[in-house]
C-alpha cells in the first residue's frame, strides 16, 4: 500500500481551492489545502465579487422567472462562435445554480437588487455579493475552519510528485507530502511577465501599460501550469483572457469608461459605445489600429460631467477611483499626459490621428447629443456631452489591464488534467483560472471567473475524493 499523508492534496487556497477542499472533505477524505501566501482566498478575495449563473432562487426573487442553464448555455456558445468546449460549458450551465445556493447556505449574500446584466446578454445573471470577493471567500474560509481541513501557509509548491506514470504528491520547501491525489488551483498568471509573453502575446504587447487587477495578490505566477507541464499536462486556450481599458495614467483599476467621453480610433472614428460592457470593451479596443484609441472630450464636458463616477461601480463593489475626475485630468494636462489644443484638428495632429475623420465623428456626434440620443452605436448615457467648446481634450487609451488570463491546462468532463494526446494524468485534477479550457476567446460576462472556480473546484474535489477513496493503494 502507498504512503499516504492525505487523500488529497489542494495547492493553491483562492476560491477554487476552497471549494475543491470543501468537497473532497464531504466525501470524506482527508486534505490540505497548501497556500504559497500568508492566507487563503486568492484573488477571489481582491475580486468584485460576482457570479454568473443561470436559473437562481435571487434571479426568482427579482421576477425573473424563465432564465434557465440551457439559455446560458446558448449564450456562451453563441458569443464564442461555437469555439468552446460544449461539455465544460454545458457542465457550468447546469451546475451554476446549485453551486451559487452553496455559497448562500455557507453565509454569502447575493441581494436580489445587486443582480445585474454584466455580459452581453439580455438577462440578469451576475450576481453580485454582499462584501464584493470577500463576501464569497470569508464564506469559505470559515467553512473550511468548520470543518477542520488542514492549510499549511507560506508553502510553494516546487515539484508535482510523479511515479510509475502517476501523481503521487508534492514537494514543497524541500518536504514532501504524498497523497493519491493533487488538485491544482493556483490561478492565473498575469502577475508573471515571461509567462505573459508566451501565453498571452495581446496582453504583454503593451510593455509598460500591462498590469493584473490582482497585482496585490503575489503568487498569481502560473504555478500550477508550469508544475503540470513539467510531467506533459497539456497548456491550451493560448492568447485568452480579458483585457480591461486604461488611461495608463496609475495602476488603478479602471474597468469602465466614463459615458461623457467618445473614443476613436486612429483613423478618427468611433468604434464602440463607450459604455459597452467590460466583457467587450477590451476586446474591441485591441483590435483597433496599433491596439489603443483616444478619449476626446471638450471642456465642458471636463467641468461639468467629470465629477459623476457612479457608472464606475455597476456591481456594487466598492469601486471608486478618480481616474477620470477633473483634478486628476488637469494634473496629467500639466504631465503631458493628457493632449489639448483649441481646435479638434490640431488636437487630431498632436495626437496623430486624421483630424478631417476627426471633426466628421464630432460633428455627427453633435447633432445625435442635440437630439439626446446615439444614433451610431445607441449608448445609453445619463445625459449627452458634445464635443465642441474649446479647449478639447485627448486621452490615449488601451487594453492593458488584465482581468483574467484564460489560457492554461486542459481537463476532461471529470476535472482531470489532460496531457498533449487528451490522456487523462492519473492522480491530478485542476479548476479555476489555472484552466484554459474554459473561458473560450471571448469572456461571457463578470462573474464568469468566479464561477469557474466555484462550480469546476467543486467538481475536482469530488471526483479527486472519488478516486483517491477508490484507489487505497494509489494505483
Amino acid at each position: 500500500m502507498m504512503d499516504r499523508d492525505y487523500d488529497v492534496i489542494v495547492v493553491g487556497g483562492g476560491g477554487a481551492g476552497l471549494a475543491a477542499a470543501l468537497m473532497a472533505s464531504a466525501q470524506g477524505a482527508s486534505c490540505i489545502i497548501v497556500e504559497a501566501d500568508g492566507k487563503l482566498g486568492g484573488a477571489t478575495a481582491q475580486s468584485g465579487g460576482v457570479f454568473y449563473a443561470a436559473g437562481t432562487q435571487v434571479q426568482r426573487a427579482a421576477g425573473i422567472m424563465d432564465d434557465t442553464p440551457q439559455a446560458l448555455y446558448d449564450y456562451l456558445m453563441t458569443l464564442n462562435r461555437w469555439k468552446m468546449r460544449p461539455d465544460l460549458v454545458r457542465y457550468y450551465a447546469e451546475h451554476a445554480a446549485e453551486a451559487l445556493e452553496w455559497l448562500m447556505e455557507l453565509g454569502t449574500e447575493f441581494p436580489e437588487q445587486w443582480l445585474v446584466r454584466s455580459g452581453v446578454d439580455s438577462v440578469a445573471r451576475g450576481h453580485s455579493s454582499q462584501g464584493a470577493g470577500s463576501g464569497i471567500a470569508d464564506a469559505l474560509i470559515n467553512a473550511a475552519g468548520a470543518k477542520g481541513i488542514e492549510t499549511a501557509y507560506g508553502s510553494r509548491v516546487e515539484e508535482l510528485l510523479f511515479e510509475d506514470g502517476r501523481v503521487v504528491g508534492i514537494r514543497a520547501a524541500g518536504a514532501e507530502l504524498r497523497a493519491p491525489t493533487v488538485i491544482i488551483t493556483t490561478g492565473g498568471f498575469g502577475n508573471n511577465p515571461q509567462m505573459l509573453q508566451r501565453l498571452y502575446p495581446s496582453a504583454a504587447c503593451h510593455g509598460d501599460w500591462t498590469w493584473a487587477v490582482h497585482k496585490d495578490v503575489p503568487f498569481v505566477l502560473g504555478d500550477g501550469i508550469n508544475l503540470a507541464e513539467s510531467i506533459g499536462a497539456a497548456v491550451v486556450g493560448h492568447d485568452c483572457g480579458l483585457l480591461l481599458p486604461t488611461s495608463g495614467f496609475s495602476k488603478s483599476l479602471e474597468a469602465f469608461l466614463p459615458p461623457w467621453i467618445i473614443a476613436v480610433n486612429k483613423e478618427g472614428s468611433r468604434f464602440m459605445s463607450e459604455l459597452s460592457p467590460y466583457s467587450v470593451c477590451g476586446y474591441l479596443l485591441n483590435e483597433q489600429t496599433e491596439r489603443r484609441a483616444w478619449a476626446i472630450f471638450d471642456e465642458q464636458a471636463l467641468v461639468q460631467a467629470s465629477t459623476n463616477t457612479k457608472y464606475l461601480d455597476p456591481y456594487n463593489a466598492g469601486i471608486s477611483i478618480p481616474t477620470w475626475e477633473e483634478p486628476t485630468l488637469r494634473e496629467q494636462v500639466r504631465k503631458g499626459r493628457v493632449k489639448v489644443a483649441n481646435t479638434l484638428r490640431e488636437l487630431a495632429e498632436q495626437v496623430g490621428i486624421d483630424g478631417i475623420a476627426l471633426e466628421q465623428t464630432a460633428a455627427v456626434y453633435n447633432r445625435d447629443c442635440a437630439n439626446g440620443c446615439d444614433s451610431q452605436f445607441f449608448k445609453q448615457a445619463p445625459a449627452y456631452f458634445p464635443v465642441q467648446q474649446a479647449p478639447f481634450y485627448a486621452v490615449e487609451i488601451r487594453s492593458a489591464i488584465i482581468g483574467l488570463t484564460a489560457a492554461g491546462l486542459d481537463i476532461d468532463s471529470q476535472a482531470r488534467v489532460l496531457d498533449g494526446h487528451k490522456r487523462p494524468i492519473p492522480g491530478l485534477y485542476a479548476a479555476g483560472e489555472v484552466l484554459g479550457c474554459f473561458q473560450g476567446e471571448r469572456y461571457g460576462g463578470g462573474g464568469l471567473s468566479i464561477g469557474n472556480a466555484v462550480v469546476f473546484g467543486r467538481l475536482a474535489g469530488i471526483e479527486a475524493a472519488r478516486d483517491a477513496l477508490a484507489n487505497p493503494e494509489g494505483a
